[in-house]
């Protein structure tokens, strides 16, 4: 990638910096979202909020709903109405939780494993194409800013809460 600056759009050439990154980082994440386009959508007939429950056992193994919410910071009815659309269409299936009875733990059936091997290469195709802009280093710094501001965003939200 060239060394160059690049061009701010229409909405955020006079916007302070915090106002820009909270404004590109969402229309960043709508961009790059697997389970946000229209084609994808369209092919693996799943919607965004059923691909991050799918990404999130995926990476972190079975989890309950109430956990999933934490990690992605989502809705959790949203959520169950999700995962139960992906129990119907045979990907997900509920474990008894003996920790906590009324809320079961989420798990890939074999149908889920096998839907999550078959697409996870055009996951990583797309999020490497997306991303080919930029360098490893650059990647790397965005990677650290990224998480930076995950935590930092967390914890002032959990001041809001107490």
């Amino acid at each position: 990638m060239k060394n160059e600056t690049p061009e701010k759009d229409l909405l955020t050439h006079n916007m302070e910096p915090a106002s820009h990154i909270s404004y590109q980082v969402t229309i960043v994440s709508n961009l790059m979202a697997f389970g946000g386009t229209k084609e994808n959508q369209k092919r693996y007939g799943l919607t965004l909020c059923q691909w991050r429950i799918i990404g999130s056992i995926a990476n972190a193994g079975p989890l309950t709903l109430g956990e999933i919410a934490k990690i992605i910071f989502h809705d959790k009815s949203t959520l169950s109405r999700a995962a139960t659309e992906l129990e119907k269409k045979g990907l997900l299936k509920r474990l008894a939780n003996d920790q906590h009875k009324s809320s079961p733990i989420l798990a890939f059936t074999k149908q889920g494993k096998a839907f999550y091997r078959e697409t996870e290469p055009h996951f990583i195709r797309q999020a490497e194409e997306l991303t080919a802009g930029l360098n490893l280093q650059e990647k790397q710094q965005l990677c650290f800013l990224l998480d930076k501001l995950k935590n930092h965003a967390v914890n002032v939200r959990r001041s809001y809460e107490s």
